[in-house]
């Protein structure tokens, strides 16, 4: 699921584009929230939405990816800004009452707290938004621009944005956001797949 922020859809075209140029990630059946608007903000929206869109493959409605099977899809989710919001609080209840959530992307969502229970990495357009948002729960695996970016071009071109991935007690890696966005979700489909 891509849940995007407070911006005009379009915003979010790379992000697609990012998941659609994936061997693995193309594969997935993709829904976006509701762009541009409060709904983002609420995980009942999202889950509205997501239900929509289960219904919709069941029913043979949609072109969006491969039919769904009878239980609750295991989860991915990449969240940008405000979106970390209705995201974060879907991941929670997705995991505890639905299914799993294999993983969870909060892209600049400073602010936004985790729940231990959930993977989640943290995306941050600069060093300092990295830093001060460990305090709300570092992810497994975290990434930052460097060099700084603008907020918004974090989530409008993760292919141009160079930084560091940082996970406790390894070296960091040099990477963009895209390749950091598409390793980890893969690893997490992979690891779902292979303990099924």
């Amino acid at each position: 699921m891509i849940c995007g922020g407070m911006h005009p859809p379009s915003y979010t075209g790379q992000m697609l584009a990012t998941i659609a140029q994936d061997e693995v990630l193309q594969l997935s059946s993709v829904v976006c929230a509701p762009h541009g608007s409060l709904e983002v903000l609420s995980p009942f929206a999202l889950r509205q939405t997501l239900a929509a869109h289960i219904n919709s493959i069941k029913t043979g409605v949609t072109l969006a990816g491969p039919a769904l099977e009878a239980e609750p899809p295991a989860l991915v989710l990449w969240a940008f800004s405000a979106g970390c919001v209705g995201a974060a609080a879907l991941a929670t209840y997705w995991q505890r009452q639905r299914g799993p959530v294999l993983a969870l992307f909060m892209v600049d969502g400073w602010g936004v707290p985790r729940d231990p229970e959930v993977p989640t990495y943290r995306l941050s357009h600069d060093a300092t938004t990295h830093y001060t948002s460990r305090w709300l729960g570092a992810g497994d695996v975290d990434f930052y621009a460097d060099p700084a970016v603008p907020h918004l071009t974090l989530w409008r071109q993760p292919q141009a944005v160079a930084g560091w991935a940082v996970e406790k007690g390894k070296p960091s890696e040099r990477l963009t956001a895209a390749d950091f966005l598409c390793r980890r979700s893969r690893a997490a489909i992979h690891r779902y797949s292979t303990s099924c």
